[in-house]
């Protein structure tokens, strides 16, 4: 609680105290920037020592007693190189800085929040992003985008509850997954537990897609639930990988966490590589790219003398340690795993009854089945078993069955011949026959045809009737 009364304390005093410049990490450019509003000169830095000017400054609705001392400048690089959008820490405010005609303007409207100190920053589809951190005299949860068409701040209102707090953790926007991963994060509220800050240790990914959050799992992790955040710790993010490093016994150890293969990794600085001390300042230590950039410093007495390093985060992953999982899945996820075994044993079963029982049943009913013979076969092959004595069916008959006796003549043969020619392939398909409907001339009239059931599958019909106990439904129809 000390330490949020006095970052409350420096935040109170800041907005009365007037900045003499404007200066940010430019981490694409690999350059740190400054505005002296005095002289009104740009100028730029590779170590935060050696400064050299590179023009004349224009300014536009800059007023020098909104930017604060002391207040850190997160820089937003855009897909137009030469432009860069300049956010300042706690106030919402947004500048836009070009690099080719060295102009610097304020572009928001905002009236000052105070709320967003060490949110997380970030652009998406061309829109710039601001999530949780502190301010009036407590942590959030708030997930802002800047809307440049009215030149103001809105929250998005999610589907489901957010993290309680996203402040001082694991956070950072995934764009390849269009989601946002947080954890580890600080609450604070005096309100709540005495004043007392608590960490949360759940890991949290949020979707665009549908506006959710999903809590993935706790970070039970040892090495990460021991670790002392300072003030001004910074966890970086490069995409991929959250790295930053923590001193044990004046040794440096290097994290490398991959959120989404859930890993975790440890190297050792034995070499001694970087600075002994962790920096406050970001532009004394940052990733870009797969590379984590870090100013080591010597003190030679005239001055100080600075050595940059430069490590690849992928290579020092592969000679890492791998330690263990990020999070652990919940016990819940239990829950949700015995339910969809159930479901799927429900489908088995279902297969298993269709298949093997109801197949069966059918084969051995499969004339009452309107899965094989729709309602009209069925009263064709009653009308073939009932007259099978008289002889057959005659045309005429089955003209008044299939109910086209006021056709043509021309139609008639057609419908007729279609209809016996798929019926007589069912029944041999389903009774596994090499002959169903046979047919044949009259012999009082050569011209009028008649059909008959062949007399293998008539017994074969005869007898499923039988033991199915059926009784005909259209007995008298076309006799």
């Amino acid at each position: 609680m000390k330490n949020v009364l006095l970052y409350s304390l420096l935040l109170f005093l800041s907005f009365y105290a007037k900045a003499q410049s404007l200066r940010w990490l430019d981490i694409e450019r690999k350059n740190i920037y400054r505005i002296d509003f005095k002289k009104t000169v740009v100028e730029k830095s590779s170590n935060a020592n050696d400064w050299k000017e590179i023009g004349k400054a224009e300014l536009n609705n800059i007023k020098e007693e909104d930017i604060l001392v002391s207040h850190e400048i997160k820089c937003l690089n855009t897909d137009d190189k030469n432009l860069v959008y300049l956010l300042m820490e706690c106030t919402n405010q947004v500048y836009q800085f070009n690099y080719q005609t060295l102009l610097l303007e304020r572009i928001d409207k905002t009236y000052f929040g105070g709320f967003n100190c060490r949110s997380t920053k970030f652009i998406r589809k061309n829109t710039i992003y601001s999530v949780g951190g502190y301010g009036l005299y407590r942590s959030n949860n708030l997930f802002v985008y800047y809307l440049a068409n009215r030149n103001e701040w809105d929250a998005i209102n999610f589907s489901n509850d957010a993290p309680k707090s996203i402040f001082k953790g694991l956070s950072g926007y995934v764009k390849k997954t269009d989601s946002f991963f947080t954890g580890l994060n600080d609450f604070v509220s005096p309100s709540e537990n005495a004043g007392k800050s608590y960490t949360d240790y759940g890991f949290y990914e949020y979707k665009f897609k549908n506006n959710k959050w999903n809590k993935l799992g706790e970070i039970k992790q040892t090495l990460l639930r021991k670790i002392k955040k300072t003030d001004f710790q910074y966890f970086h993010w490069n995409g991929k990988y959250f790295v930053f490093r923590l001193i044990e016994k004046g040794i440096n150890s290097l994290f490398i966490i991959d959120p989404t293969l859930n890993e975790v990794y440890q190297w050792i600085d034995e070499n001694r590589l970087f600075h002994i001390e962790i920096p406050s300042e970001l532009e004394k230590e940052y990733v870009h790219e797969d590379s984590l950039l870090s100013y080591k410093f010597f003190d030679t007495g005239n001055r100080n003398e600075i050595q940059k390093i430069a490590i690849s985060i992928e290579e020092t992953k592969n000679q890492a340690v791998y330690i263990g999982k990020l999070y652990e899945s919940e016990n819940n996820n239990f829950l949700l795993i015995f339910i969809s075994i159930g479901i799927g044993l429900l489908i088995i079963s279902f297969i298993i009854y269709y298949k093997f029982i109801k197949d069966k049943s059918s084969k051995q009913h499969v004339l009452f089945s309107s899965f094989v013979f729709n309602s009209l076969e069925i009263k064709m092959i009653e009308a073939l078993i009932n007259n099978h004595e008289n002889g057959g069916i005659r045309t005429l008959q089955i003209n008044e069955l299939l109910g086209i006796s006021n056709k043509s003549v021309d139609n008639q043969r057609k419908i007729r011949h279609q209809f016996i020619k798929s019926l007589d392939l069912k029944l041999k398909k389903t009774y596994k026959t090499q002959f169903a409907i046979e047919k044949y001339s009259s012999t009082a009239d050569k011209r009028i045809f008649i059909y008959q059931l062949n007399e293998v599958i008539l017994n074969k019909l005869r007898k499923e009737i039988e033991n199915s106990n059926y009784e005909f439904q259209h007995q008298g129809e076309v006799c």
